[in-house]
Protein backbone atom coordinates (compact mmCIF):
# COMPACT_ATOMS: atom_id res chain seq x y z
CA UNK A 1 0.00 0.00 0.00
CA UNK A 2 1.31 3.56 -0.79
CA UNK A 3 2.47 4.80 2.38
CA UNK A 4 0.88 8.06 3.90
CA UNK A 5 0.11 10.25 6.81
CA UNK A 6 -2.22 8.69 8.81
CA UNK A 7 -4.22 11.63 9.51
CA UNK A 8 -5.82 10.97 6.30
CA UNK A 9 -9.12 9.45 6.25
CA UNK A 10 -9.35 5.80 5.52
CA UNK A 11 -11.80 6.28 2.11
CA UNK A 12 -8.10 8.77 0.63
CA UNK A 13 -6.12 5.48 1.09
CA UNK A 14 -7.09 4.20 -2.27
CA UNK A 15 -5.17 3.94 -4.69
CA UNK A 16 -5.88 3.73 -8.51
CA UNK A 17 -3.58 1.58 -10.87
CA UNK A 18 -3.82 1.44 -13.85
CA UNK A 19 -1.68 -0.11 -16.91
CA UNK A 20 -2.09 1.02 -20.33
CA UNK A 21 -1.46 -2.36 -21.79
CA UNK A 22 -4.63 -3.96 -20.24
CA UNK A 23 -6.59 -2.96 -23.29
CA UNK A 24 -4.45 -4.37 -25.71
CA UNK A 25 -4.41 -7.66 -24.01
CA UNK A 26 -8.16 -7.71 -22.87
CA UNK A 27 -8.63 -7.67 -26.85
CA UNK A 28 -5.94 -10.22 -26.95
CA UNK A 29 -8.14 -12.10 -24.73
CA UNK A 30 -11.43 -12.15 -26.55
CA UNK A 31 -10.01 -12.76 -30.00
CA UNK A 32 -8.22 -15.97 -28.05
CA UNK A 33 -12.10 -16.59 -27.00
CA UNK A 34 -10.77 -16.59 -23.18
CA UNK A 35 -12.65 -14.46 -20.21
CA UNK A 36 -13.16 -11.06 -21.37
CA UNK A 37 -15.46 -8.62 -19.98
CA UNK A 38 -15.54 -5.29 -21.67
CA UNK A 39 -15.70 -3.32 -18.49
CA UNK A 40 -13.83 -0.43 -17.08
CA UNK A 41 -13.58 -2.71 -14.15
CA UNK A 42 -11.78 -5.00 -16.58
CA UNK A 43 -9.47 -2.32 -17.99
CA UNK A 44 -8.19 -1.97 -14.70
CA UNK A 45 -6.96 -5.49 -13.76
CA UNK A 46 -3.73 -7.94 -14.06
CA UNK A 47 -4.06 -9.85 -17.17
CA UNK A 48 -4.79 -13.54 -16.44
CA UNK A 49 -1.80 -15.40 -14.58
CA UNK A 50 -0.18 -12.30 -13.31
CA UNK A 51 -0.62 -10.96 -10.06
CA UNK A 52 -3.44 -9.60 -8.59
CA UNK A 53 -5.63 -10.88 -11.95
CA UNK A 54 -7.20 -13.93 -12.15
CA UNK A 55 -6.21 -17.30 -12.56
CA UNK A 56 -5.89 -18.95 -16.27
CA UNK A 57 -8.43 -20.74 -17.44
CA UNK A 58 -11.45 -18.86 -16.00
CA UNK A 59 -14.88 -18.93 -18.39
CA UNK A 60 -16.65 -16.06 -19.28
CA UNK A 61 -19.35 -16.18 -16.25
CA UNK A 62 -16.36 -17.58 -13.81
CA UNK A 63 -14.16 -13.98 -14.59
CA UNK A 64 -17.42 -11.94 -14.46
CA UNK A 65 -18.14 -13.64 -10.73
CA UNK A 66 -14.52 -13.21 -10.39
CA UNK A 67 -15.23 -9.43 -11.25
CA UNK A 68 -18.31 -9.17 -8.97
CA UNK A 69 -15.87 -10.77 -6.05
CA UNK A 70 -13.11 -8.33 -6.67
CA UNK A 71 -15.66 -5.29 -6.52
CA UNK A 72 -16.63 -6.58 -2.99
CA UNK A 73 -13.51 -6.53 -2.05
CA UNK A 74 -12.91 -3.16 -3.36
CA UNK A 75 -16.22 -1.78 -1.54
CA UNK A 76 -15.96 1.07 0.73
CA UNK A 77 -18.48 0.09 3.89
CA UNK A 78 -19.64 3.17 5.63
CA UNK A 79 -22.20 2.63 8.82
CA UNK A 80 -25.36 2.45 6.79
CA UNK A 81 -23.64 -0.95 5.45
CA UNK A 82 -23.10 -2.08 8.67
CA UNK A 83 -19.08 -1.00 8.95
CA UNK A 84 -17.66 -1.71 12.83
CA UNK A 85 -19.80 -2.15 16.08
CA UNK A 86 -18.71 -0.57 17.91
CA UNK A 87 -14.99 -0.72 15.96
CA UNK A 88 -12.72 -1.93 12.84
CA UNK A 89 -9.47 -2.06 11.49
CA UNK A 90 -10.67 -0.83 8.09
CA UNK A 91 -13.57 0.06 5.79
CA UNK A 92 -12.69 -2.14 2.99
CA UNK A 93 -10.58 -5.60 2.73
CA UNK A 94 -8.80 -3.08 -0.19
CA UNK A 95 -7.70 -0.94 2.61
CA UNK A 96 -5.24 -3.17 4.22
CA UNK A 97 -4.72 -5.90 0.99
CA UNK A 98 -3.32 -3.24 -2.11
CA UNK A 99 0.20 -3.35 -2.26
CA UNK A 100 1.72 -3.65 -4.73
CA UNK A 101 -2.13 -4.11 -5.98
CA UNK A 102 -5.04 -5.01 -5.07
CA UNK A 103 -4.90 -8.30 -3.01
CA UNK A 104 -1.65 -7.52 -1.41
CA UNK A 105 -0.52 -6.84 1.66
CA UNK A 106 -0.26 -3.56 3.96
CA UNK A 107 2.00 -1.14 5.24
CA UNK A 108 3.21 -0.75 8.91
CA UNK A 109 0.20 2.23 9.15
CA UNK A 110 -1.90 -0.80 8.75
CA UNK A 111 -0.73 -3.19 11.56
CA UNK A 112 -3.46 -4.25 14.10
CA UNK A 113 -2.22 -4.53 17.47
CA UNK A 114 -3.48 -7.55 19.86
CA UNK A 115 -3.20 -7.30 24.27
CA UNK A 116 -3.13 -10.14 26.73
CA UNK A 117 -1.08 -10.26 30.05
CA UNK A 118 1.36 -13.06 31.12
CA UNK A 119 2.24 -12.26 34.25
CA UNK A 120 5.19 -10.00 33.02
CA UNK A 121 6.43 -13.07 31.58
CA UNK A 122 5.94 -15.88 34.22
CA UNK A 123 2.54 -16.99 32.87
CA UNK A 124 0.21 -17.84 32.55
CA UNK A 125 -1.12 -16.05 29.46
CA UNK A 126 -4.93 -14.87 29.84
CA UNK A 127 -6.38 -13.19 27.01
CA UNK A 128 -8.32 -10.04 28.10
CA UNK A 129 -12.41 -9.58 28.28
CA UNK A 130 -13.15 -9.22 24.43
CA UNK A 131 -10.09 -11.41 23.23
CA UNK A 132 -6.59 -10.61 22.36
CA UNK A 133 -7.19 -7.89 19.11
CA UNK A 134 -8.58 -4.46 19.47
CA UNK A 135 -9.81 -2.82 16.60
CA UNK A 136 -7.44 -0.18 15.29
CA UNK A 137 -10.16 2.32 13.68
CA UNK A 138 -13.36 3.36 14.45
CA UNK A 139 -16.63 3.96 12.44
CA UNK A 140 -16.61 7.23 10.05
CA UNK A 141 -18.05 9.86 11.30
CA UNK A 142 -17.18 8.97 15.23
CA UNK A 143 -13.33 8.79 14.15
CA UNK A 144 -10.56 7.70 11.47
CA UNK A 145 -7.37 7.78 13.88
CA UNK A 146 -5.83 5.11 15.46
CA UNK A 147 -7.48 5.14 18.93
CA UNK A 148 -8.02 2.71 21.61
CA UNK A 149 -11.17 3.24 23.79
CA UNK A 150 -10.73 5.34 27.03
CA UNK A 151 -11.61 4.83 30.83
CA UNK A 152 -12.53 0.97 32.03
CA UNK A 153 -12.72 -0.35 28.75
CA UNK A 154 -9.06 0.10 27.94
CA UNK A 155 -7.16 -2.74 27.80
CA UNK A 156 -3.78 -1.41 28.47
CA UNK A 157 -4.85 -0.94 32.07
CA UNK A 158 -4.89 -4.66 32.70
CA UNK A 159 -2.34 -5.71 29.88
CA UNK A 160 0.78 -6.43 30.18
CA UNK A 161 1.92 -8.02 26.85
CA UNK A 162 2.07 -6.20 23.50
CA UNK A 163 1.67 -7.87 19.44
CA UNK A 164 1.52 -6.07 16.05
CA UNK A 165 0.06 -8.36 13.25
CA UNK A 166 1.27 -7.32 10.01
CA UNK A 167 -0.84 -7.72 6.65
CA UNK A 168 0.01 -10.62 4.95
CA UNK A 169 -0.22 -11.08 0.74
CA UNK A 170 -3.56 -12.74 -0.58
CA UNK A 171 -2.37 -14.12 -4.07
CA UNK A 172 -2.40 -17.72 -4.46
CA UNK A 173 -4.43 -18.63 -0.86
CA UNK A 174 -6.95 -20.49 -3.66
CA UNK A 175 -3.95 -22.45 -4.44
CA UNK A 176 -2.67 -23.05 -0.99
CA UNK A 177 -6.19 -24.21 -0.38
CA UNK A 178 -5.48 -26.80 -3.00
CA UNK A 179 -2.57 -28.85 -0.92
CA UNK A 180 -4.33 -31.54 1.41
CA UNK A 181 -3.94 -31.95 5.08
CA UNK A 182 -1.59 -34.74 4.19
CA UNK A 183 1.11 -33.44 2.59
CA UNK A 184 1.30 -30.35 5.10
CA UNK A 185 1.17 -33.05 8.14
CA UNK A 186 3.96 -35.32 6.02
CA UNK A 187 6.46 -32.65 6.82
CA UNK A 188 5.66 -31.53 10.66
CA UNK A 189 8.07 -32.85 13.22
CA UNK A 190 7.16 -31.59 16.66
CA UNK A 191 9.80 -33.63 18.49
CA UNK A 192 12.39 -33.05 16.00
CA UNK A 193 13.09 -36.80 15.61
CA UNK A 194 15.70 -36.38 12.41
CA UNK A 195 17.60 -34.22 14.80
CA UNK A 196 18.09 -30.69 12.56
CA UNK A 197 16.53 -28.28 15.48
CA UNK A 198 13.63 -27.66 13.19
CA UNK A 199 10.29 -28.64 14.67
CA UNK A 200 7.30 -28.06 12.68
CA UNK A 201 3.84 -28.40 14.31
CA UNK A 202 0.88 -28.29 12.46
CA UNK A 203 -2.05 -26.33 13.85
CA UNK A 204 -5.00 -29.04 14.55
CA UNK A 205 -8.44 -26.66 14.54
CA UNK A 206 -11.48 -28.26 15.74
CA UNK A 207 -14.00 -27.47 13.09
CA UNK A 208 -17.94 -28.09 13.75
CA UNK A 209 -16.82 -30.80 15.93
CA UNK A 210 -14.11 -32.59 13.17
CA UNK A 211 -10.81 -31.92 13.12
CA UNK A 212 -8.82 -29.84 10.36
CA UNK A 213 -5.40 -28.44 9.52
CA UNK A 214 -5.17 -24.60 9.51
CA UNK A 215 -3.45 -23.02 6.27
CA UNK A 216 -3.99 -19.21 6.63
CA UNK A 217 -3.45 -16.68 9.09
CA UNK A 218 0.26 -15.93 11.03
CA UNK A 219 -0.72 -18.52 13.65
CA UNK A 220 -2.38 -20.95 10.99
CA UNK A 221 -5.57 -20.34 12.89
CA UNK A 222 -7.94 -20.59 9.53
CA UNK A 223 -8.13 -23.65 7.30
CA UNK A 224 -10.09 -22.25 4.23
CA UNK A 225 -10.78 -19.41 1.93
CA UNK A 226 -14.41 -19.05 2.92
CA UNK A 227 -13.49 -19.31 6.90
CA UNK A 228 -11.23 -16.41 5.90
CA UNK A 229 -13.49 -14.68 3.92
CA UNK A 230 -15.83 -14.82 6.85
CA UNK A 231 -13.59 -13.69 9.31
CA UNK A 232 -12.22 -11.38 8.01
CA UNK A 233 -15.16 -9.38 7.27
CA UNK A 234 -16.35 -9.68 10.32
CA UNK A 235 -13.12 -8.91 11.89
CA UNK A 236 -11.87 -6.18 10.17
CA UNK A 237 -14.47 -4.27 9.17
CA UNK A 238 -17.37 -5.22 11.29
CA UNK A 239 -19.21 -6.30 8.70
CA UNK A 240 -21.82 -9.53 9.69
CA UNK A 241 -22.28 -12.80 6.81
CA UNK A 242 -24.51 -15.33 6.62
CA UNK A 243 -23.29 -18.46 8.92
CA UNK A 244 -22.24 -21.53 7.81
CA UNK A 245 -21.82 -23.25 11.12
CA UNK A 246 -18.37 -23.30 10.85
CA UNK A 247 -17.80 -20.72 13.49
CA UNK A 248 -15.78 -17.79 11.37
CA UNK A 249 -19.28 -15.84 10.69
CA UNK A 250 -19.97 -12.70 12.42
CA UNK A 251 -23.72 -13.74 12.60
CA UNK A 252 -25.06 -10.20 14.55
CA UNK A 253 -23.81 -6.83 15.50
CA UNK A 254 -25.74 -4.73 17.70
CA UNK A 255 -26.14 -1.65 15.37
CA UNK A 256 -29.46 -1.27 13.45
CA UNK A 257 -28.41 -2.46 9.53
CA UNK A 258 -30.40 -6.19 9.01
CA UNK A 259 -28.14 -9.20 9.49
CA UNK A 260 -26.20 -10.48 7.91
CA UNK A 261 -25.09 -6.96 6.09
CA UNK A 262 -23.40 -8.91 3.57
CA UNK A 263 -25.80 -10.85 1.49
CA UNK A 264 -24.71 -14.13 0.63
CA UNK A 265 -24.61 -13.57 -2.95
CA UNK A 266 -21.91 -10.86 -2.69
CA UNK A 267 -20.02 -13.19 0.10
CA UNK A 268 -20.16 -15.93 -2.43
CA UNK A 269 -18.65 -13.68 -5.31
CA UNK A 270 -16.04 -12.79 -2.70
CA UNK A 271 -14.84 -16.03 -1.93
CA UNK A 272 -14.46 -17.55 -5.37
CA UNK A 273 -12.57 -13.76 -6.02
CA UNK A 274 -9.86 -14.95 -3.14
CA UNK A 275 -10.31 -18.40 -4.73
CA UNK A 276 -9.00 -17.40 -8.23
CA UNK A 277 -6.46 -14.60 -7.27
CA UNK A 278 -3.56 -15.81 -9.11
CA UNK A 279 -0.48 -16.32 -6.94
CA UNK A 280 2.36 -13.75 -6.96
CA UNK A 281 4.17 -13.83 -10.55
CA UNK A 282 7.99 -14.65 -10.28
CA UNK A 283 10.85 -13.02 -12.00
CA UNK A 284 12.37 -15.95 -13.22
CA UNK A 285 15.17 -13.66 -14.56
CA UNK A 286 17.36 -16.77 -13.30
CA UNK A 287 21.19 -16.39 -14.18
CA UNK A 288 24.35 -17.33 -12.28
CA UNK A 289 23.92 -14.87 -9.29
CA UNK A 290 20.39 -16.35 -8.86
CA UNK A 291 21.51 -20.03 -9.10
CA UNK A 292 24.56 -19.33 -6.90
CA UNK A 293 21.70 -18.08 -4.47
CA UNK A 294 19.46 -20.75 -5.06
CA UNK A 295 22.36 -23.16 -3.67
CA UNK A 296 22.72 -21.33 -0.85
CA UNK A 297 19.17 -21.14 0.17
CA UNK A 298 19.71 -24.77 0.71
CA UNK A 299 22.24 -25.18 2.32
CA UNK A 300 21.66 -22.69 4.89
CA UNK A 301 18.66 -24.78 5.74
CA UNK A 302 15.93 -21.95 4.70
CA UNK A 303 14.30 -24.83 2.67
CA UNK A 304 13.43 -26.66 5.46
CA UNK A 305 10.58 -24.47 6.41
CA UNK A 306 10.62 -22.28 3.09
CA UNK A 307 10.07 -25.81 1.23
CA UNK A 308 9.52 -24.73 -2.66
CA UNK A 309 6.52 -26.26 -3.82
CA UNK A 310 3.97 -28.48 -2.07
CA UNK A 311 2.29 -30.60 -4.14
CA UNK A 312 -1.94 -30.03 -4.54
CA UNK A 313 -4.51 -31.66 -5.66
CA UNK A 314 -4.29 -29.57 -8.74
CA UNK A 315 -0.74 -29.79 -9.17
CA UNK A 316 2.57 -28.04 -7.57
CA UNK A 317 1.88 -24.67 -5.22
CA UNK A 318 5.11 -23.05 -5.54
CA UNK A 319 4.68 -21.34 -2.26
CA UNK A 320 8.19 -21.48 -0.71
CA UNK A 321 5.98 -22.63 2.98
CA UNK A 322 5.32 -26.03 4.41
CA UNK A 323 2.15 -24.10 6.20
CA UNK A 324 3.95 -25.67 9.53
CA UNK A 325 4.25 -23.14 13.07
CA UNK A 326 7.91 -22.64 14.20
CA UNK A 327 9.55 -20.99 16.84
CA UNK A 328 11.44 -18.31 14.91
CA UNK A 329 11.50 -15.71 17.55
CA UNK A 330 13.67 -17.20 20.47
CA UNK A 331 12.88 -17.69 24.17
CA UNK A 332 13.01 -14.39 25.03
CA UNK A 333 9.95 -13.39 23.18
CA UNK A 334 6.76 -12.59 24.47
CA UNK A 335 3.68 -12.16 22.25
CA UNK A 336 0.46 -13.56 21.80
CA UNK A 337 -0.79 -17.42 22.73
CA UNK A 338 -3.48 -19.96 21.22
CA UNK A 339 -4.46 -23.33 21.74
CA UNK A 340 -1.75 -25.29 19.88
CA UNK A 341 0.05 -21.86 18.97
CA UNK A 342 1.92 -20.44 21.49
CA UNK A 343 3.78 -17.23 22.07
CA UNK A 344 6.58 -17.29 19.44
CA UNK A 345 5.15 -19.60 17.02
CA UNK A 346 4.20 -18.53 13.44
CA UNK A 347 3.28 -20.01 10.45
CA UNK A 348 5.87 -20.25 8.26
CA UNK A 349 4.92 -17.62 5.37
CA UNK A 350 4.84 -18.11 1.75
CA UNK A 351 7.63 -16.16 0.23
CA UNK A 352 6.15 -15.84 -3.81
CA UNK A 353 6.37 -12.41 -4.32
CA UNK A 354 8.51 -11.94 -1.00
CA UNK A 355 10.34 -8.67 -3.28
CA UNK A 356 6.96 -6.75 -3.51
CA UNK A 357 5.70 -7.27 0.02
CA UNK A 358 7.94 -5.13 2.79
CA UNK A 359 7.88 -4.88 5.93
CA UNK A 360 8.67 -8.56 6.79
CA UNK A 361 8.14 -10.92 9.89
CA UNK A 362 4.19 -10.99 12.04
CA UNK A 363 4.55 -7.18 12.65
CA UNK A 364 6.76 -5.60 9.98
CA UNK A 365 9.90 -5.44 12.40
CA UNK A 366 11.90 -6.03 9.32
CA UNK A 367 12.24 -3.34 6.43
CA UNK A 368 14.51 -5.19 4.29
CA UNK A 369 15.17 -9.21 3.36
CA UNK A 370 18.24 -8.78 4.93
CA UNK A 371 16.73 -7.55 7.68
CA UNK A 372 14.38 -10.03 7.81
CA UNK A 373 16.55 -13.08 7.67
CA UNK A 374 19.38 -11.73 10.62
CA UNK A 375 16.01 -11.35 12.55
CA UNK A 376 14.62 -15.47 12.25
CA UNK A 377 15.30 -16.83 16.31
CA UNK A 378 15.31 -20.20 17.58
CA UNK A 379 14.41 -22.94 15.21
CA UNK A 380 15.86 -20.67 12.33
CA UNK A 381 18.97 -19.18 14.46
CA UNK A 382 21.42 -21.43 12.36
CA UNK A 383 20.14 -19.70 8.71
CA UNK A 384 20.03 -16.44 10.08
CA UNK A 385 23.59 -16.91 11.71
CA UNK A 386 24.89 -18.97 8.34
CA UNK A 387 23.83 -15.40 6.25
CA UNK A 388 25.35 -13.22 9.01
CA UNK A 389 28.64 -14.75 8.13
CA UNK A 390 28.74 -14.60 4.04
CA UNK A 391 30.80 -12.61 2.28
CA UNK A 392 28.48 -9.57 0.63
CA UNK A 393 28.53 -11.30 -2.61
CA UNK A 394 27.23 -14.35 -0.86
CA UNK A 395 24.22 -12.05 0.73
CA UNK A 396 23.33 -10.09 -2.84
CA UNK A 397 23.46 -13.65 -4.23
CA UNK A 398 20.71 -15.19 -2.05
CA UNK A 399 18.91 -11.90 -1.98
CA UNK A 400 18.96 -12.39 -5.58
CA UNK A 401 17.41 -15.48 -5.27
CA UNK A 402 14.58 -14.22 -3.18
CA UNK A 403 13.74 -11.63 -4.93
CA UNK A 404 13.45 -13.63 -8.35
CA UNK A 405 10.96 -15.17 -6.67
Amino acid sequence: MSRHDETNSIASRRVARRSPTNLVRLAMLAVSGTLCVATADAQTLPGAGETGGPVKGLTHQEYRLFLKGRKVFDRDFDVSRGLGTPELNADSCRACHEDPVLGGAGGLELNVSRFANDNGGLGPFTNLPGGQAVSKLRPTPEDTRENYPVGNADPLTNADVFEQRQTPIAFGIGAIQTIPAEVILANADPDDLNGDGIKGVARILTIAGNQEVGRFGWKAQVPLVRDFARDAMGGENGITTPDDGRGFAFVSDADAVPDPELSQPDLDALIFFLENLAPPKPALLGGPLVQQGRALFKELRCDRCHIPSLQGSEGKVDLFSDLLLHDVMGPTFRGMSEPGAPSGMFRTPPLWGVKDTAPYMHDGRASTLTDAILAHKGEAEFSSNGFAALTEDAKLALLAFLADH
